[in-house]
């Protein structure tokens, strides 16, 4: 098997975990739009990076995606713990989204180069890309893991576990920072534009499907990887990317499901 698509393959696996791990803790969090929000303020990072790189100043797309995005936690976070976190997350949405404008503009050859972080392409990751996916699933797969029955607490019964002496600010905003990362790890691989659906229509189907919390982890996880490696055989049969055709699906199956309930 082709080096490139046994890596596309293995890729997708981790992306799926990732996906139905920190999609579901989105969905069950009521913050949906947070993976939206952490994908575009990441994508300040890699225009940042870009920029940077245009201009002669070598810097790693992860480093500064991961940074942005993690800034957007704490301000998202903040926002939370004033009553609000869509406000918070809308505002971090605007200001990224207008700092990698910015950033684009100045760069020589944006067009070309951030092409694959805006919509993404599972098929050109590098080795170097595949070890920073790998690495990051483990880590937060790992530390999820560790706090899980702190953050569905916090995520169902925000009053009952401040009441419980549990530093309700803390987790939350670990919660949206391991969210962040999850999502910073699938950007090359999947883009910032489409990277909600593969985040969020698989775990919000699952939520519908599921009859416990586990099975709705497990759903999702199988609807995330069925949904990429559906968009990977078909980018092999037609010259459409692999990412968007994959967004398409897991968002159908969705609305499928939801219309009949």
């Amino acid at each position: 098997m082709d080096e490139l698509i046994l890596r596309a393959l293995i890729a997708s696996l981790l992306i799926s975990l990732n996906a139905s791990v920190a999609g579901t803790l989105t969905v069950f969090r009521r913050a949906s739009f947070l993976v939206a929000g952490s994908a575009h303020s990441a994508l300040a990072g890699v225009a940042l990076a870009l920029f940077l790189n245009s201009i002669g100043i070598n810097a790693h797309y992860f480093l500064l995606a991961l940074t942005a995005a993690l800034f957007f936690a704490l301000l998202s976070a903040k926002a939370a713990r004033k009553g609000d976190v869509n406000v918070g997350i809308a505002t971090a949405f605007s200001l990224s989204m207008a700092l990698a404008a910015i950033f684009i503009s100045l760069t020589r050859n944006s067009a070309s180069n951030a092409w694959q972080f805006l919509f993404g392409d599972i098929l050109l990751l590098t080795v170097d890309d595949f070890a920073i996916v790998t690495i990051s699933t483990a880590f937060v797969l790992l530390a999820v893991s560790f706090f899980y029955h702190k953050f569905l607490f916090i995520s169902f019964d925000p009053s009952g576990a401040e009441a419980m002496c549990l530093n309700v600010y803390l987790y939350d905003f670990m919660l949206i920072a391991l969210i962040s990362v999850s999502v910073v790890t699938a950007l090359k691989a999947v883009g910032a534009i489409l990277v909600f659906s593969i985040f969020i229509a698989p775990s919000s189907t699952a939520r519908i499907l599921g009859r416990s919390l586990s099975s709705v982890f497990v759903i999702s996880f199988i609807l995330a990887l069925s949904s990429l490696y559906l968009g990977l055989l078909t980018s092999f049969f037609f010259s459409i990317p692999s990412g968007a055709v994959a967004a398409a699906i897991a968002s159908l199956v969705y609305f499928a499901v939801s219309w009949k309930q």
